[in-house]
């Protein structure tokens, strides 16, 4: 939970650089114990009591400062609530009905009742001295007993005075509201600050990129960084990301805190420390994260948990026509930090299961690229073959780390290796990237599988390397396709490396002699699996009435002469003009012989 940043008791120190640090005010010992305590007993006297009778002043005087007794408040005002009273509370079955037959079902109702009561019988002033007699006949009217008290409380139900203070869970112990409290102190220095930076080193990769995805999926602003004796991971604060502190620095508080957690539970050498920056009264101030600090909120470290879970992104396929299997461990999708994300990644799958990715096999959470004082995690990543290549989405940034990306891509662009990455921008970015030498990907809310695949095929594909290396492999393959009779276009446009149709129909095309013929759709055949196949279907034929057999059936004949499972008719057919296809209705087609 957050306090307001003006009610939290806390005090100015200088830490050991000599910079000015905030130190919360955080409770625990038996006093504390016993303080807190005789506040809850105190807030409880007020339980079934109007708002109007509350003071919350109490509090104060007993946790012996205003802003702890502000604070605690708001800490067992998560087990309490200011309920609204309402008619049913105070009136019973016939009243309500003989209210409701007067088009009374509020106090609103009531009072605009009374007005008109008023206004008739008085010209619109009842006087003082008749008060109690005006509320006597008026309640008369309106079929309730002639008992002015009563029509007075029922008139003010609705107002913020009558709300009843009421207990809304368990009764809280002194334990758990130090806890809350302790745990909101801290949260609320975090949600307020400009940047939280963690000092990482000897950090594993893996690790590391997990810190790094867990705030880019709360949407927290995120870099990482290399520094002296390992890494930096910075978050940013709600002012770099056009958020507030009640929305965004809840979250910023909430992964700084897990991030402490899950590092320190990770890491076995040396220490791990973070620091908030905040801005109070126009001064900077650093706020410490240590371990000691989530021992005094009860927090204990976060065990890492496995990956399980995660979508498999090994293996290549090869779209020429055959959908993709999916692996069935693999059925949870990963999680995404932004729309744009998650959009481009459904939409990618999607044609990868159809077999229309050309071979790029998507992955999330790719490993980081890595150049002189600079760690860079992208959003993605697209593999195929040896070719790997990075792809960064820039999203809809604040000017000041849309900055920070710009340096950091012109660090990477800068090395000494070049870096294969796609960077996807809003179309209103693009003249602020204008200068990278990587290929760019415009969206406006969205970015394109389609666009995005010849991006990678224009840039990346190696379309001509991969052709000329597939002219020495054609020998190989006609010699295996006369060992074993048949290679389906699969194999043929993996040993080729030919990841579209067209690409497969370009090289395949010099397959044919030697004894093989190549036919598209089906594969590679040596002549004598031709023409067992050929023989299948005439023997077939001379069986069959009407010189006509079911073209289901012939494809069973065909593919069992050519000893694999299933084999295509249609595309088998353009070997043999004696047969053709008839289709005497939607539901059937024959192998006809003329």
């Amino acid at each position: 939970m957050l306090f307001s940043l003006a009610n939290l008791k806390r005090r100015s120190v200088r830490d050991l650089d000599g910079e000015l640090a905030v130190v919360p005010k955080l409770l625990y010992g038996r006093a504390v114990l016993n303080l807190v305590g005789q506040a809850i007993e105190q807030f409880e006297e007020y339980v079934g009591k109007p708002r109007s009778e509350y003071d919350s002043r109490s509090l104060e005087a007993v946790m012996g400062d205003y802003r702890l007794g502000r604070c605690i408040e708001a800490c067992l005002m998560t087990r309490y609530s200011f309920v609204q009273p309402c008619l049913e509370d105070l009136l019973d079955g016939e009243q309500l009905d003989a209210l409701a037959s007067k088009g009374i079902s509020t106090s609103s109702d009531l009072r605009f009742a009374l007005w008109d009561s008023a206004n008739s019988r008085h010209g619109g002033f009842a006087p003082h001295e008749g008060r109690d007699t005006f509320l006597r006949g008026f309640a008369e009217d309106i079929g309730l007993s002639p008992d002015p008290a009563l029509i007075d409380t029922i008139l003010t139900l609705d107002t913020e005075g009558s709300a009843v203070l009421t207990l809304t869970g368990e009764k809280p112990t002194a334990e758990e509201v130090i806890r809350l409290y302790n745990r909101g102190a801290v949260q609320t220095l975090l949600a307020h600050s400009t940047h939280v930076s963690f000092h990482i080193g000897g950090l594993p990769g893996a690790t590391l990129k997990k810190l790094y995805f867990v705030a880019k999926r709360r949407g927290v602003l995120v870099d990482i960084e290399q520094a002296v004796g390992g890494y930096s991971l910075t978050l940013y604060g709600p002012e770099q990301a056009f958020g507030t502190a009640d929305k965004y620095g809840r979250r910023l508080a909430e992964v700084a805190i897990s991030l402490l957690r899950t590092a320190l539970s990770s890491y076995e050498h040396g220490d791990i420390f973070g620091t908030a920056h905040l801005m109070l009264h126009d001064r900077n101030y650093r706020f410490h994260l240590t371990a000691d600090l989530l021992d005094k909120m009860e927090y204990a470290p976060l065990a890492a948990q496995s990956g399980k879970g995660r979508i498999a992104e090994a293996g290549a396929a090869y779209s020429v026509g055959a959908a993709v299997e999916v692996d069935e461990e693999a059925k949870e999708e990963p999680l995404f930090d932004s729309m744009v994300e998650a959009k481009l990644y459904k939409e990618y799958k999607s044609l990868e299961r159809q077999g229309y990715t050309h071979g790029w096999r998507i992955e999330r959470e790719p490993e980081p690229l890595l150049a002189p004082g600079l760690v860079l995690i992208p959003d993605f990543a697209f593999s195929r073959g040896d070719t790997k290549v990075h792809m960064e989405i820039a999203g809809f940034w604040s000017p000041s780390y849309r900055e920070r990306k710009l340096a950091k891509l012109k660090t990477l662009a800068g090395g000494e290796n070049e870096t294969p990455l796609i960077l996807a921008l809003p179309k209103d970015a693009i003249q602020t990237f204008a200068g990278l030498p990587f290929p760019v990907v415009s969206y406006k809310t969205g970015v394109r599988a389609t666009d995005l695949l010849t991006l990678l095929d224009a840039h990346f594909g190696q379309s001509e390397k991969r052709m000329d290396a597939a002219q020495d492999r054609l020998e190989a393959l006609r010699q295996l396709a006369r060992a074993r009779g048949y290679i389906p276009e699969q194999e043929i446009a993996q040993t080729l490396e030919a990841y579209t149709r067209t690409e497969l129909l370009s090289a395949a095309r010099s397959l044919d002699g030697d004894s093989c013929r190549y036919v598209s759709g089906v594969g590679l055949l040596s002549d004598e699996a031709v023409e067992k196949a050929h023989a299948a279907l005439k023997s077939a034929f001379a069986n069959a009435p009407d010189n006509r057999i079911m073209l289901e059936e012939a494809g069973s004949l065909a593919a069992g002469a050519l000893s694999t499972p299933k084999i295509d008719p249609e595309a088998l057919l353009q070997l043999w003009t004696e047969w053709r296809i008839d289709r005497p209705s939607l539901f059937e087609a024959y192998l006809v012989a003329d």
